[in-house]
C-alpha cells in the first residue's frame, strides 16, 4: 500500500513538474502572470471581508472615518480584484490552448516518431494510448485545473488567517475540509481505475463508432443489415466501460457525503461560538460579518472542492499516463530501449542514408521475429540473399509471414534474432532512418493521403515535394499520370471525399498514386511492393510487370522485392521465394520451382485455374501412361503439353470443351507478356 502511495505521490509530481514546465517553455510570460497572479488575486479578494468588517463596525461605533476607510477598502479590492481577474483569465485561456497543442505535438511524436512500430502491436501501450488520446483535450485543461486548485488553496489560506483573528477556535474550521478532500481524492482514484480497466472496451466502442459512420463500410453495413447488430455491440461495449465507471462513482459518493457532513457540523458549531460571542460583549458585529463571509466563501469553495480535486486528479493522471508513453521504450516496451537520443544522431545523415555502402546484396542470417505478448515467432529462422539489382518475389498463403518479412527489410520492426546485412553493412549498427532513407515501398494497406494530389505523390520524397516535374515523372514511371490527367485541377486537386471540393478516387487510382509515391525516392536500395497490384485492374497489373520486372524499373543496384498472390506478377523475377508457417520451404526462379513440383507448383496451378474456363491445368506427366505429374493429379478432360523452349515454362491446353486456354491458364493477364 505504501508502495503504491509512493507511487502515485512520485508520478503526481513529475506530472506537475512536466505542466508547469511545459507553460513556461511554451509562453514564459503568460505563464509567470498566470502562475503567479490567479493565487495572489486570491489572497487579496480575502481583504474584501476585512473592508466589510470595518464599515459594520464603524457604522455601530458612529465612526464614519472607519466606515468610509472600511468602504473604500471593500470598493478599491472588488474593482481591482475584478478586473485582474477577466485579465488573468484571459491569458491562463491563451496559455491552455498553447500548452494543449504542445502536448498534441508530443503525443503525435510519440506515436509516430519511434524508430519501430512495435508498439503499435503492444496491448498495454494501445490502451495507454487510447486513453490518452480520448483525455488529450485535458492537457490544456490540466493548467487551469492547477491554477484553480491553487487559486483554492490561497483561498483557504487567506480565510484562515483571517478567520484566527476573529477567534484561534476558527483555526480549525478549515482543517474540516481535509476528509473531504481525502474522500473526492478516493473517488477519484476510483473511477480513474475503472477507467482503465474499461480501456479496452471503450477502444471496442470506438471501432464500432467508426464501423457506423464512416463512409468506408457503409455499403455492406446497409447490404448486410448490420446497423441493429453494429448498435447493440456499441451497447454493450459501452456498459462494459461505464458500468465500472458508475460503480465507483456511486461508492466514492458515500465517503463524499460523510466529509460534507463533517464539514458542515464544524461550520455550524463555529457560527455559533461567534455568535455567542457577539451576543456576550466579547466580540464585535464586524467580526461576526467577517466570520459569516469568510464562511460562506469556504462553503463556496468546498462546494466546488470535489470537482476541483477530481479534476485536478483526473487532469494529473492524464499528464502520468504521457509520461508512461514517454517512458515506455525504456521500460521494456515492444521496441526496447531505443531513444530520441538515437534519432537525434541520426537527423542529419537520413535524407541520404549516410554510412552505408552504395550498393550491396541484403542477406538475412538467421533473423527471426515474434510479436509482442506472443511466444511462438511470426518469422523465422530465415536465410536468405536478395542479389544486388535483383527482383525478388515473396509468395505464400495468408499469414506465411510476407508483411513480416516486409516489414523487417524495410527497418520497421527489430528482427529478435539473427541480423540483417547490406553490402557487408550489419544494419543493427545503422540508425533505421539512415536504413529507411534508402528504402522505399508501396504497402498493401496503403494510405490515401487526403491532400493535393501533388503532395499525396510528393510526399514519397520530401524535398522534391515542391517539384512539379520530379512529381510528373514519379506518375509516369508508375503508370499512374492518367489519374491526374483525369483531374479537375490535375496536380492541384484535393483529393478525399472529407475534405471540401474534395475529388474521392477509385481503389485502384489511390493504389496508382501510392505505387508513384514510391517511385519519388531516386535511385533506392531497397524498394518494396506488397501486393501492389490488389486493387488494380488486369491492364494496370500488366502494364505494373512491365515496368518493374521487365528492364523499365530501377537503377540497376537497386534491390527489388515484390509481394503478391498474383502470379502473372512473380513469375519473371529473378528469385522467387516461397514462405509457409514463416519459414521459407521454397526458392528459386519459376523454371526451377514449376519443375521441382513442390508447394510453389501447386500453388501456381491452382492460380491459373482461377483465371481458366475449364478445370486445372498441369503441365505433362512424366510418364503418358500416369496421369498424374510428379504425383499430383491431372484434371480429368484436360489436355496439357509443356512448351518447347525449356527455358520458359508456359502452359498450353485445351479446357473440357476442346478450347484453348493459352497464357490466361496461368493467369497471365491480356498483354502481360
Amino acid at each position: 500500500m505504501r508502495k503504491t502511495v509512493r507511487k502515485t505521490v512520485r508520478e503526481n509530481l513529475a506530472a506537475v513538474r512536466l505542466l508547469l514546465g511545459t507553460a513556461i517553455r511554451v509562453d514564459p510570460r503568460r505563464g509567470l502572470l498566470v502562475l503567479i497572479l490567479s493565487p495572489l488575486l486570491n489572497v487579496v479578494a480575502a481583504l474584501q471581508a476585512i473592508g466589510l468588517q470595518w464599515m459594520v463596525d464603524g457604522a455601530v461605533a458612529h465612526d464614519r472615518t472607519q466606515t468610509v476607510r472600511g468602504g473604500l477598502l471593500l470598493l478599491v479590492v472588488t474593482v481591482l480584484v475584478h478586473q485582474a481577474t477577466a485579465v488573468a483569465t484571459d491569458v491562463r485561456l491563451v496559455l491552455q490552448h498553447r500548452v494543449g497543442l504542445e502536448f498534441d505535438r508530443r503525443l503525435m511524436n510519440l506515436c509516430s516518431t519511434p524508430p519501430h512500430i512495435g508498439h503499435y502491436q503492444d496491448p498495454e501501450f494501445l490502451d495507454t494510448a487510447e486513453v490518452v488520446r480520448q483525455r488529450r483535450g485535458e492537457f490544456g485543461g490540466a493548467l487551469a485545473a492547477f491554477v484553480e486548485n491553487a487559486n483554492l488553496l490561497a483561498r483557504f489560506v487567506a480565510a484562515l488567517i483571517l478567520l484566527i483573528t476573529a477567534s484561534p477556535l476558527l483555526a480549525l474550521l478549515p482543517l474540516t475540509v481535509l476528509p473531504l478532500a481525502a474522500a473526492n481524492r478516493w473517488q477519484a482514484r476510483l473511477v480513474t481505475a475503472a477507467e482503465r480497466a474499461g480501456a479496452e472496451a471503450d477502444r471496442r466502442r470506438m471501432a464500432l463508432f467508426s464501423l457506423a459512420t464512416d463512409p468506408a463500410p457503409a455499403r455492406e453495413v446497409r447490404l448486410y443489415r448490420l446497423a441493429d447488430e453494429i448498435s447493440a455491440r456499441h451497447r454493450d461495449a459501452f456498459a462494459a466501460a461505464s458500468g465500472p465507471r458508475e460503480a465507483a462513482r456511486a461508492k466514492g459518493a458515500i465517503a463524499v457525503a460523510a466529509g460534507w457532513l463533517l464539514f458542515g457540523s464544524a461550520l455550524i458549531g463555529g457560527l455559533y461560538v461567534v455568535s455567542r460571542s457577539v451576543i456576550h460583549g466579547t466580540g464585535s458585529a464586524g467580526q461576526a460579518v467577517l466570520v459569516l463571509l469568510l464562511s460562506t466563501r469556504l462553503v463556496g469553495a468546498t462546494t466546488g472542492l470535489g470537482w476541483l480535486l477530481g479534476w485536478l486528479r483526473r487532469s494529473l493522471d492524464t499528464v502520468a499516463l504521457y509520461l508512461r508513453l514517454v517512458d515506455y521504450p525504456h521500460s521494456g516496451g515492444a521496441y526496447g530501449n531505443e531513444g530520441a537520443g538515437e534519432r537525434g544522431e541520426a537527423d542529419g545523415a537520413a535524407e541520404t542514408g549516410a554510412g552505408l555502402p552504395p550498393g550491396g546484396d541484403l542477406v538475412l542470417e538467421g533473423v527471426s521475429f515474434t510479436y509482442p505478448g506472443r511466444t511462438a515467432p511470426a518469422l523465422g529462422p530465415v536465410d536468405l540473399r536478395l542479389p544486388r539489382g535483383a527482383t525478388v518475389a515473396v509468395v505464400g498463403d495468408n499469414g506465411a509471414g510476407k508483411s513480416t518479412l516486409v516489414a523487417l527489410l524495410a527497418g520497421l520492426q527489430p528482427v529478435s534474432a539473427g541480423r540483417i546485412v547490406f553490402g557487408g553493412r550489419d544494419l543493427s549498427e545503422v540508425p533505421p532512418e539512415r536504413w529507411r532513407a534508402r528504402v522505399t515501398a508501396c504497402f498493401q494497406d496503403f494510405c490515401r493521403f487526403e491532400l493535393l494530389a501533388r503532395e499525396a505523390v510528393g510526399l514519397g520524397d520530401l524535398g522534391a515535394l515542391d517539384d512539379p516535374a520530379a512529381i510528373r515523372a514519379a506518375l509516369e514511371s508508375a503508370g499512374a499520370a492518367e489519374v491526374v490527367a483525369g483531374l479537375a485541377a490535375g496536380l492541384d486537386t484535393q483529393l478525399g471525399r472529407t475534405m471540401p471540393d474534395g475529388t474521392d478516387l477509385s481503389a485502384g487510382q489511390w493504389q496508382k498514386l501510392a505505387l508513384a509515391r514510391a517511385r519519388m525516392r531516386p535511385a533506392p536500395a531497397l524498394v518494396l511492393l506488397d501486393e501492389p497490384a490488389a486493387s488494380l485492374d488486369p491492364g494496370s497489373e500488366a502494364e505494373l510487370l512491365r515496368r518493374y520486372l521487365r528492364g523499365n524499373g530501377p537503377a540497376s543496384d537497386t534491390i527489388t522485392v515484390i509481394v503478391s498472390h498474383r502470379f502473372s506478377t512473380v513469375r519473371d523475377a529473378d528469385l522467387i521465394v516461397v514462405l509457409d508457417g514463416g519459414r521459407i520451404i521454397e526458392s528459386g526462379t519459376h523454371a526451377e520451382l514449376f519443375a521441382r513440383g513442390g508447394r510453389y507448383a501447386d500453388m501456381y496451378t491452382l492460380h491459373a485455374a482461377a483465371y481458366s474456363t475449364g478445370p486445372v491445368v498441369r503441365s505433362a506427366p512424366a510418364d503418358p501412361a500416369d496421369p498424374s505429374e510428379n504425383g499430383r493429379k491431372v484434371a480429368p478432360g484436360v489436355h496439357a503439353e509443356l512448351a518447347v523452349d525449356p527455358g520458359e515454362v508456359a502452359l498450353h491446353g485445351t479446357n473440357g470443351q476442346g478450347e484453348p486456354v493459352g497464357d490466361r491458364a496461368v493467369g497471365q493477364a491480356p498483354g502481360g507478356q
